[in-house]
């Protein structure tokens, strides 16, 4: 007898701990790079910081891969989004972060265009991507506001002096003029998108929606 579950039903659980275990894995890197940074990796605390800025661009692509028909994913969508990942990488140093944090996001997401997406992981998908939207600007007016507040941990004056960091060229604003609010927003933004996506991997939309 023919499974009656698709790849994509098949698989998507493990999809969904892999995204899940990426993000915590991001986090830690920011929570590392801000409490206990190396003299030696300026160009890693600089091109995280802007991942924060190509996070932007990112969140909302869920919802495009998941609503949008399959030709538009694989031909429209896809290549967009590796473009601008390409674009933005040559601007900055250590770029192979962009782009590797890039393709494992798409990678993840792509499955939604090579079959018809169930309709229970379809809300899903959309749920998570506007919950992550909001995440992200709930947490950078928090961050924003907040700022005096936060600690600077191992970014200190005197090491973005002595590591170089602040002799980069790297254009002015509060991503990266202030490393220390972007790292601690990093990190607060990929913890809780995990939580928020361990979440709802765990809720059966199938029954909420009555979908099948």
């Amino acid at each position: 007898m023919a499974n009656p579950f698709g790849i994509i039903e098949r698989y998507d659980r493990q999809f969904e701990y892999a995204g899940v275990l990426f993000q915590l894995v991001i986090a830690y890197k920011y929570f590392q790079l801000w409490s206990a940074p190396q003299p030696h990796q300026a160009e890693i605390i600089l091109s995280m910081a802007l991942l924060m800025i190509f996070e932007f661009v990112m969140v909302h692509s869920g919802v495009f891969m998941a609503v949008m028909p399959k030709k538009w994913c694989l031909f429209v969508f896809i290549p967009f989004y590796g473009v601008f990942a390409l674009v933005f990488t040559l601007a900055i140093p250590n770029n192979y972060i962009i782009l590797v944090a890039y393709l494992l996001v798409v990678i993840n997401r792509m499955r939604f265009a090579f079959s018809d997406v169930p309709r229970a992981l379809r809300i899903r998908t959309i749920i998570m991507s506007v919950a992550a939207a909001l995440v992200y600007f709930v947490l950078i007016f928090v961050v924003l506001m907040a700022s005096n507040l936060i600690p600077e941990l191992g970014l200190t004056p005197s090491f973005l002096t002595s590591s170089g960091y602040n002799d980069m060229e790297k254009g002015s604003g509060e991503f990266v003029d202030y490393p220390h609010l972007t790292l601690c927003f990093g990190a607060l933004y990929y913890t809780l998108s995990a939580l928020v996506e361990f979440k709802l991997m765990r809720t059966d939309f199938s029954k909420k929606f009555n979908t099948f």
